[in-house]
């Protein structure tokens, strides 16, 4: 599925999620997993992230809008949140502990569309 209209928003001063190794991770932050990208990840892949295949999780309190949206890139599973009703996007890597099973089966699809399936296999064995 390609959406054009989602924009991916760094958000200014938004560091959370900004990594300093070359491979994607999930590290403890008070207590709490949080997504690091690969140092580097460019905003141009981000923005691909969202418009290309991304695949929508509805929930029933706004099932106009998808929250959230996942992809895979690298074997890496990312997950995108918007903040305004859709129009820009905010994502981060997730373990799998993270990912519903409807979910983590269509990005398994997913990755076998992008040869990525065994990178993927690895990524949803770690244990973070």
């Amino acid at each position: 599925m390609v959406n054009p209209t989602r924009i991916y928003d760094k958000g200014e001063n938004r560091k959370k999620h900004q990594g300093t190794s070359r491979e994607a991770r999930i590290v403890r932050e008070d207590g709490k997993e949080v997504g690091k990208c690969p140092k580097g990840f460019s905003l141009e892949a981000a923005q691909k992230l969202l418009v290309e295949g991304a695949i929508e999780e509805r929930k029933s309190r706004q099932p106009d809008v998808p929250f959230p949206l996942w992809n895979v890139h690298n074997g890496v599973v990312y997950q995108a949140r918007t903040s305004d009703s859709g129009r820009t996007w905010h994502g981060w890597p997730v373990g799998a502990s993270h990912i519903p099973c409807k979910i983590r089966r269509q990005l398994e699809d997913r990755a076998i569309d992008l040869e990525e399936a065994h990178l993927l296999k690895k990524w949803l064995s770690k244990r973070f």
